[in-house]
């Protein structure tokens, strides 16, 4: 687990410096104030999961919210792969993916953190109202 650990966290440095696993295991990358990327080291250490906080459900129409969402895992296209959950002791829903590492290398992971972040755009695009004048940022651009 120790040297997948490494890798990744060498990934992750080139991609945001600074960046790096804490003891949990668990490393966490903040693109904007509504953006936070947790990444997760499985125990076995073969999988990096990806997870973020996408949206909560509508007030006025919960159900119109948890539809789309399951719209989206159902013909997922937008959603690259990824899935959405509901997180219940947060009230929101979260994306989610899984990265094997045992094929792995620094392109493979560089795109899947990128496809995430687009992913996290893409569904926030289909579950949430459209707030004009915002643009996503390349993940190059996170702090």
């Amino acid at each position: 687990m120790t040297d997948n650990r490494d890798r990744i966290e060498h990934w992750l440095a080139a991609k945001v410096p600074g960046a790096s696993f804490d003891d949990a295991g668990t490393a966490s990358v903040q693109r904007d104030q509504d953006t936070v990327v947790v990444l997760e080291l499985s125990p076995s250490g073969d999988i990096c999961h990806f997870c973020a906080l996408v949206a909560p459900l509508s007030e006025e129409i919960p159900e119109a919210s948890l539809f789309a969402a399951l719209e989206l895992n159902r013909y997922g296209k937008p959603l690259g792969g990824c899935w959405l959950a509901w997180e219940p002791d947060l009230q929101m829903l979260s994306l989610n993916w899984n990265l094997v590492l045992a094929d792995a290398d620094d392109f493979a992971f560089g795109n899947a953190l990128d496809n995430f972040i687009s992913a996290i755009d893409a569904a926030r695009a289909a579950l949430l109202p459209s707030e004009e004048g915002e643009a996503s940022r390349p993940i190059a651009e996170m702090a």
